[in-house]
Parts: structure tokens; sequence; C-alpha cells
């Protein structure tokens, strides 16, 4: 059985200009490039997360889909199980 897995993987910088990535699983495919980064605009401003006084989320850099296939070749659990 062949398991396919999507995230959206966005990269920020923190208030310091430190890259900070962050992954959304199962995203919603059907929003368009401008919708997605109007979102993420709305996420940087709600101030959520700080670290040490600093603000960790402070500008949207990128984003993309990634999509995971696994195809699994052998489970020993589920062989001594059956």
């Amino acid at each position: 059985m062949v398991i396919t897995m999507k995230k959206l993987v966005v990269n920020f910088r923190n208030a310091m200009g430190k890259s900070q990535t962050l992954s959304f699983k199962d995203p919603d495919m059907t929003k368009t490039p401008s919708q997605l980064k109007a979102l993420l605009a709305e996420f940087v401003g709600l101030n959520l997360f700080k670290k040490d006084g600093v603000k960790s989320y402070d500008s949207v850099v990128s984003a993309k889909f990634v999509e995971t296939i696994e195809t699994p070749i052998f489970n020993n659990d589920e062989e001594a199980a059956a």
C-alpha cells in the first residue's frame, strides 16, 4: 500500500533575521499562491510565538508544497500478528 502525504513548508525570518521553518500537514491544495501568501501574512501578524523576547515568525520568505510518497517494503510486527 502506497501512502502519499502532502504538507505546506513555509520559511520565515524571525525578528533577529534568523531563518525559521514551519510545516503544515494536509494543506488546502485549492488555495492560490496569492491566497496562501495573504493567509501566511495574517499568521505573521498574529504575533503568536516568541522565544526569549524575540518574535519567532516576523516575515514570510517562501512557501512550497511538499509531497512524500511512502512505499512500505515489509513490517515484521504485522507479519508476526498474522
